[in-house]
């Protein structure tokens, strides 16, 4: 912190030195006010939702390790802002989609899937885009739209979320029966509102500013993915329009975090022996098998040109 208070201190020569130190964590979720909270404390909060998160919604063995709290509240502070977007990149396995599903609920926000299946075309895309604008639109439903890059069986579905992305709407979705069922249901709604909207023009506008109001979408990709460095050239809305989150891999002190949630209820310790002297040497144990593994797959792409991906998956499965 020292090399960075003198950096600072250069342009901001009254700055304090507390202004720069980590974490910088800030929620409104333990106070009424968005504030500077801090760290145990919030993951109290952090673990005592997602308990509840896990009776109501999805079970997942998920560690609010100090990384997981960091991305917690990045997705969190994106979805309360309107027009608020996410691309989370990270690889398989450090899950992305099961925070953002955890932090959408946390904001009162309807996770949506789409479902792909081998028969899955791009109509049916389409009817699920029609049916999610409708509710975000019409309905004003708050509704947290999680797309994963394994769901673009074709490039017209990135090219439809680019629209959706760059100007809430999707052109050409809505037309002929489509379009006069929209008209119905946005006339319904105005009347609801006690707005007076005669036209078409001004219906639609409603409609558009409704799905970008109440429509956050979040994108989760793999860098390792052959087509991720095609993306932002095909689609620059996913990166001009999105807050990118970076899910690196996870350091040192994450995995003995992690490792030592998965084995505290373990029974290892030898009678006589002291307990968490033993507990210390299995997680250490876990953490260097898993970075040696890593080690040797980095050897292996340079000696031989083949990719053997770890990945926080990797790590919890062993």
């Amino acid at each position: 912190i020292n090399a960075e208070y003198m950096g600072a201190h250069r342009w901001f020569t009254g700055m304090s030195r507390k202004a720069l130190t980590r974490p910088i964590l800030y929620s409104n979720w333990i106070t009424k006010d968005y504030m500077s909270v801090d760290r145990d404390e919030l993951r109290t909060y952090v673990k005592a939702r997602l308990k509840v998160f896990n009776d109501e919604e999805l079970n997942v063995p998920l560690v609010i390790f100090n990384d997981v709290l960091d991305h917690i509240l990045r997705l969190d502070w994106v979805l309360r802002q309107p027009l608020g977007h996410l691309l989370l990149i990270g690889v398989s396995g450090g899950g992305k989609t099961v925070l953002s599903r955890f932090v959408a609920w946390l904001n009162g926000q309807t996770p949506f899937q789409i479902k792909v299946s081998k028969i899955y075309t791009a109509k049916d895309f389409e009817n699920d885009l029609r049916q999610v604008m409708r509710r975000a639109g019409c309905q004003r439903e708050q509704i947290c739209f999680i797309f994963d890059e394994s769901n673009v069986l074709e490039s017209s579905f990135l090219e439809r979320m680019n629209a959706l992305l760059a100007s809430g709407e999707v052109p050409g979705l809505f037309e002929g029966d489509d379009w006069t069922s929209l008209m119905s249901n946005c006339k319904e709604a105005a009347v609801k509102d006690n707005l007076l909207l005669d036209s078409d023009e001004e219906l639609f506008k409603r409609f558009t500013e409704n799905v970008q109001r109440n429509l956050h979408v979040i994108f989760t990709m793999n860098p390792a993915d052959g087509d991720f460095h095609n993306r932002m050239a095909t689609s620059p809305a996913l990166f001009n329009r999105c807050v990118i989150d970076w899910f690196g891999e996870w350091s040192d002190d994450a995995l003995h975090q992690v490792g030592g949630e998965f084995t505290a209820e373990v029974d290892i310790t030898p009678q006589g022996k002291s307990e968490p002297e033993y507990r210390e040497a299995l997680v250490s144990s876990l953490v260097f098998v898993h970075q040696s593994v890593g080690a040797a797959s980095a050897r292996l792409v340079k000696q031989q040109g083949r990719n053997n991906y770890i990945t926080p998956r990797s790590y919890l499965d062993f």
